[in-house]
């Protein structure tokens, strides 16, 4: 897109992207809403690195002043799925448990990660894996304003890598079913994206549209949100993207974890959760802690609230992947995984896939 601006009897005229920036960034009474197409063609600018970083960084804060609507989230998310090089379908592979599985769940929660409580996005894939929800979790670097702990640092304190690539995260999904996709390996211009972001410090609308690229081949989706208008918004760019059945859930730090005490979920219509008011997560948001406590809940050695966010975790995979028809036949399904020891195979077997 060009720069140019010429000047007409006073009046300025905003040509190539700074017209979006203007279109978005005039304040209260002069912004709007980008359409569809216009927020899918911002982010293909943004990421094909034919703006400025200047430029990259005022779109962020103007669409974070503005709040995004649900088809702008949309379009900047089909622009993230255009440039993507992980959408290609791969047939998941059984996770520990020997029946049927269900329909493939891409997993995301907030990209910057977790800084206070213990990192379970992972620990809860491979549940819902040996119950019967393949899934994809995705994400990428640390990443401001948390720079908590994401899956990835947990997969590589588990013994797997930081980063894997796009054909090893393939092999996961084939050999364990769950895969977990990097975005800086999936999306090209990522990684720039993620650092102008850094040097911006504040989340905007790119926090929400990364949670929605379809990696691997994915239609259902179990995103999470911390703050309540995000769940409709996400819910209702993902029907403007015609996905299969999702669910937006309140999680863990933005996390797509259910909280213990008062899980929050909903779909097509809110879910009736068991609430457990008594519990509260030990605080210890390390990878290594996080990892420790993955081996622990898969093997059965552990519990307590960590547990319960598992297992309540599992069962929305479930329900997303069609795999279980009721919050407590879900909720026994994972249970059982666990139980059994499929959870923990599915966790040997993703980190063989992985080495």
């Amino acid at each position: 897109m060009g720069s140019t601006e010429t000047q007409t009897f006073g009046r300025s005229s905003y040509a190539g992207f700074r017209s979006t920036i203007k279109a978005v960034g005039t304040g209260p009474r002069g912004s709007r809403a980008l359409s569809f197409e216009e927020a899918r063609e911002a982010m293909r600018a943004v990421l094909e690195g034919e703006v400025s970083d200047a430029q990259a960084g005022a779109f962020m804060v103007a669409m974070r002043t503005k709040g995004e609507e649900a088809e702008e989230l949309a379009g900047l998310a089909r622009g993230l799925r255009d440039a993507a090089l992980s959408r290609e379908p791969v047939a998941p592979g059984p996770g520990g448990g020997a029946g049927d599985t269900g329909a493939l769940v891409a997993c995301a929660g907030a990209y910057d990660g977790v800084a206070g409580s213990p990192q379970l996005s992972l620990a809860t894939a491979a549940v819902a894996a040996a119950a019967g929800a393949p899934c994809v979790v995705h994400c990428g670097d640390r990443l401001g304003p948390k720079h908590g702990t994401t899956p990835a640092d947990v997969l590589a304190a588990l013994g797997g890598p930081r980063r894997p690539s796009l054909a090893r995260s393939r092999e996961m999904l084939r050999r364990s079913g769950v895969a977990l996709v990097h975005a800086g390996e999936a999306i090209p211009g990522w990684d720039r994206l993620a650092r102008i972001r850094d040097e911006v410090g504040l989340r905007g609308p790119l926090h929400s549209a990364e949670k929605l690229v379809d990696h691997l081949g994915a239609e259902r989706f179990v995103v999470g949100y911390a703050h309540q208008t995000y769940g409709p918004r996400l819910l209702g760019a993902l029907r403007c993207l015609g996905a299969g059945p999702s669910l937006a859930v309140r999680g863990i730090e933005g996390s797509d974890v259910p909280r213990p005490a008062r899980p929050q979920a909903s779909g097509a219509a809110p879910l009736e959760l068991p609430q457990r008011l008594d519990l509260r997560l030990e605080p210890g948001a390390t990878a290594e802690r996080s990892a420790e406590l993955t081996r622990a809940i898969l093997g059965g050695e552990e519990q307590g609230a960590a547990a319960i966010a598992v297992t309540l975790g599992a069962m929305l995979r479930l329900r997303a992947a069609g795999a279980c028809d009721s919050v407590e036949a879900g909720m026994a399904a994972a249970q059982d995984a666990i139980a059994s020891g499929a959870a923990a195979t599915t966790l040997r077997r993703l980190l063989d896939a992985a080495a």
